[in-house]
């Protein structure tokens, strides 16, 4: 492989951020989430800010540009991501309720250059990736693309094999670029995640790690892609554009998915598999943002035109639900593979457009405005067989914050978002399994501080968001129940302290209420299902004496969540919680330089004291979490 990457890109010097460069925790500017590479930190992802999913929800960004992203974009594409949330959010136009994810992607060298990643994954997992970086024509055009594999084993033994290209090529022109971003991926050999539920007050007993409980002919295949250009132009001084176009796309050839149905604490319980016919989902998505600006000595001025728009096709249902009968959970419970018989697939539409205007302006040692109004034309239509039913709404959209910033040092904020988000999908335990949801209306109010202290920089916010609230009800349906109002503080501590230790320390802390007449009636708690209510993780790095040696700690502890949506007279008219949990990871980084080539060493062990927890896919079902697991990459750029 190393030949292979030297001969494609040539005689070159790598640059000094490649791949053996990469680091999260130092990238990182807070402690709310960022990714780099393979690595992760902070109390937030791309699938939970504030107990919301923003993937769900649909806020998703490619280099500040709109996408509707039906699939990950592969990894030989993307480089990283930031959470836009709070403080984050400030100088983001057009901010959304539930939070943004805006996924960066990779970026060529001057030089041809060409990097290496091998790497020892949990449970027996492999990955290897490789990445050709350079100019193809000299200060116009340039590209960076890779292939990858990655073999991926769980901790129930599922597995995912992926086979995934990524290139992105740069176009300069005169005041302007395009890049064109091209990520496929297809998944092999998918063995997918068992979920387990019970109906009782109680949690299930804890399975075997390791040890697949599924049926081995229940393989899955996919296809994944994503491609379109970004396009961003400066047609003078005040005058600028940024757009995007994206068709984004899954295909599932085979589906299965297996439910364990647990009747007592012994794991007495009946086991399932649903098969689905080849589903596609796809959806072409775009935004064109243009910006006039006038700045003066003190005073910045940005007015933003933006017309933001979708077309999504989603097929879902017309699976095949096999009972295979009674089994203790934990043994294994070989099956002949029934002949499946499918019906015709559902088809869900999604058509939306959206106008905005915007302003921001900043005017020095006073402060600054982000202000944006937004029309909104929201469509859905579901069909099954000949029954046809249509969601329509047209809502006016705004946001605006207010930042008083008289020194350098410090500003305080307060900000208002009212927004149209997606719901997502139902869960695979409910009667209407895999069928999309409703969008939502969604507010949000936060107020908070930023500043610095020394070398650390400290941010607090305290927030109140507001949603539709989905879940079971009475009939195994998965619909909207009632509203939920997640109201809390957060806080970031991020900085290098006594010149060799980084640190970041974030904590969420919040008191999540369901409300609406499921509630009052009892048919449901005042707890949402699978939220915690206490999030705290610190990262730290310690670099040491030793040249190029750094050693690695995160401390993550999570509170304890509603497992139920119903309260049970067993539990004293209480729902069904799983217990709060601490995990303990420790690792090291060793930096080196090979032949004039820069390289890194990476280990993690995660969860040191192999604390086991339960995952809650839904109310009352589950799916293991990680137990203590070791990762292992090497980087070699060259």
């Amino acid at each position: 492989m190393l030949t292979l990457a030297l001969a494609l890109c040539g005689a070159g010097q790598a640059s000094a951020q490649q791949r053996s460069a990469e680091n999260a925790l130092t990238a990182a500017d807070d402690a709310f989430g960022s990714t780099v590479g393979n690595e992760k930190t902070g109390i937030y992802n791309e699938g939970d800010i504030r107990g919301f999913s923003p993937l769900r929800a649909g806020n998703i960004r490619v280099e500040g540009v709109y996408i509707d992203q039906q699939t990950f974009i592969a990894s030989r594409a993307r480089g990283g991501s930031r959470i836009r949330v709070g403080n984050a959010a400030l100088d983001y136009p057009f901010p959304a309720p539930t939070g943004i994810v805006d996924f960066q992607l990779r970026t060529p060298t001057p030089d041809y250059s060409a990097s290496i990643q091998l790497a020892v994954m949990p449970y027996g997992g492999r990955q290897y990736e490789l990445d050709l970086r350079g100019p193809l024509v000299k200060d116009r055009l340039s590209i960076t693309g890779g292939f990858s594999f990655q073999g991926d084993e769980g901790v129930d033994g599922s597995r995912l094999k992926n086979y995934g290209f990524g290139a992105v090529p740069r176009l300069r022109l005169n005041g302007g670029e395009i890049t064109l971003v091209l990520g496929h991926f297809g998944t092999r050999g998918s063995k997918s995640r068992i979920v387990v539920a019970t109906p009782g007050a109680f949690l299930p007993p804890m399975p075997e790690v390791g040890k697949y409980l599924g049926q081995a002919w229940a393989i899955g295949t996919a296809e994944n892609l994503n491609v379109g250009p970004i396009w961003r132009q400066n047609f003078n001084d005040h005058w600028s554009m940024r757009s995007g176009v994206f068709f984004s796309r899954q295909l599932k050839h085979k589906a299965f998915s297996e439910v364990f149905v647990v009747s007592d604490p012994l794991g007495n319980a009946r086991h399932s598999v649903t098969a689905d016919p080849a589903q596609r989902t796809r959806s072409y998505s775009g935004e064109a943002q243009l910006t006039w600006r006038q700045d003066s000595e003190r005073l910045k001025n940005r007015v933003l035109f933006t017309v933001r728009a979708r077309n999504k096709l989603a097929e879902s249902g017309g699976a095949d639900t096999r009972d295979l009968g009674p089994v203790r959970l934990g043994e294994l419970d070989p099956e002949a593979r029934p002949d499946f018989t499918f019906r015709a697939v559902d088809q869900n539409r999604v058509t939306q457009v959206t106008g905005a205007i915007g302003y921001m302006g900043r005017l020095t040692k006073v402060g600054q405005l982000n202000l944006g109004l937004q029309k909104t034309r929201y469509r859905q239509t579901f069909q099954r067989g000949t029954l046809k039913t249509e969601i329509n709404d047209n809502p006016w959209l705004f946001n605006a914050t207010a930042v008083l910033a008289p020194g350098s040092r410090w500003l305080a904020y307060a900000s208002y978002v009212k927004g149209l988000e997606e719901s997502g999908v139902a869960p695979d335990n409910a009667t209407n399994r895999n069928e999309a949801l409703p969008a939502a209306r969604t507010t949000q109010m936060e107020a908070g501080v930023r500043g610095k202290l020394g070398t650390l920089t400290l941010a607090a916010s305290a927030f109140q968001i507001k949603k539709p609230y989905f879940n079971l009800d009475a009939a195994n349906r998965f619909t909207e129940l009632g509203a939920v109002n997640h109201r809390g503080v957060e806080a970031s501590i991020s900085g290098t302290v006594f010149k060799r230790l980084t640190l970041l320390v974030g904590g969420l802390f919040m008191d999540p209420v369901v409300t609406g007449e499921a509630r009052t009636l009892g048919r449901i708690g005042d707890r949402p299902v699978g939220v915690a209510a206490t999030v705290a993780r610190m990262d730290a790095e310690y670099f040491t004496a030793f040249k190029g040696l750094s050693l690695t700690a995160a401390v993550v502890a999570t509170g304890r969540r509603a497992a139920s949506a119903r309260p049970y007279a067993a539990l004293s008219g209480k729902q069904l919680f799983t217990p709060a949990f601490t995990t303990v990871d420790l690792g090291a980084r060793y930096r080196f330089t090979l032949d004039k080539h820069p390289m890194s060493l990476r280990a993690t062990l995660a969860n040191v004291f192999d604390k086991r927890t339960w995952k809650i896919a839904a109310a009352n079902s589950y799916q293991l979490n990680d137990s203590r697991r070791l990762s292992v990459f090497v980087s070699a750029d060259f």
